[in-house]
C-alpha cells in the first residue's frame, strides 16, 4: 500500500479550531485533545493532503538530552518533496488506521519515534504544546501535537538516506533557525530558545 492509500486521522477545521485559526505554538489544552478524540476519523492521505477542510493530526517529537536537542536535516530524497534539505528541531508523522489502540494519539508517536530512531537508552515523553501554522500549503493541512521526549543515551536516525541528525546545545540549534521547516521555527519560537541562545 501506498503511503498516499494509507487512512490517516484527520478533524474538521473548523471543530479542531473552533472557528479561529492561529499560527504558532501554544501550550497544551485538553479541548483539542477532546476534539481529536470526539471528531477525529480517518480518510484516505491521498483524499485529504491538499484538502484545507480537513487537519491531518500530527505528533510532532523534540528530542532532548539534558541542554542538548537531536537536530535533523532533510536529505534529498523521501517524505515531502517541499521540506528537503531543511533543518528541523522535531520528527513527526500521521497516524493512522493500524495505530488504533487505547490511544491513538500515544501510539502515533510511539510508532513514528520508533520508525525514525534508535535510541541506546529508554526514553520518556510528555506532551508540551499545540501547534498550528496557515503559512503555507504544507503545513495548512496539519495540526501538530508537541512532544518533548527524554533520553540519557546516544539517538541515531533509522533512515540514513533520508534524514541525518546529531544532539547539539540549544544555543548551536538556533544557529539553523533561518535554515528550518516552519514547524520548527515556531518550536524554537514557542519555547523561547532564541532567547536562551
Amino acid at each position: 500500500m501506498s503511503k498516499m492509500d494509507e487512512e490517516v486521522l484527520v478533524v474538521p477545521r473548523g471543530v479542531l479550531l473552533g472557528g479561529s485559526p492561529f499560527t504558532g505554538m501554544r501550550p497544551p489544552e485538553e479541548r483539542y485533545l477532546r476534539r481529536i478524540r470526539e471528531h477525529g476519523t480517518y480518510r484516505r492521505r491521498g483524499d485529504v493532503e491538499e484538502d484545507r477542510s480537513f487537519k491531518q493530526v500530527i505528533p510532532y517529537v523534540v528530542v532532548r538530552r539534558g541542554d542538548e536537542v537531536f537536530l535533523f536535516r532533510r536529505l534529498g530524497r523521501g517524505g515531502e518533496a517541499r521540506l528537503h534539505h531543511l533543518y528541523s528541531v522535531g520528527v513527526g508523522g500521521h497516524i493512522s488506521r493500524a495505530d488504533v489502540r487505547d490511544d491513538p494519539v500515544q501510539a502515533g508517536l510511539a510508532r513514528e519515534l520508533e520508525e525514525e530512531l534508535e535510541f541506546s537508552t529508554p526514553w520518556t515523553a510528555r506532551w508540551i504544546g499545540v501547534l498550528n501554522d496557515e503559512r503555507n500549503a504544507v503545513s495548512a493541512v496539519h495540526f501538530g501535537l508537541v512532544y518533548e521526549a527524554r533520553t540519557a543515551g546516544e539517538v541515531r536516525v533509522r533512515e540514513r538516506e533520508v534524514l541525518e541528525g546529531r544532539f547539539v546545545p540549544l544555543a548551536e540549534a538556533v544557529w539553523y533557525y533561518d535554515r528550518m521547516e516552519s514547524w520548527s521555527q515556531l518550536v524554537v519560537d514557542g519555547l523561547g530558545w532564541r532567547a536562551k541562545g
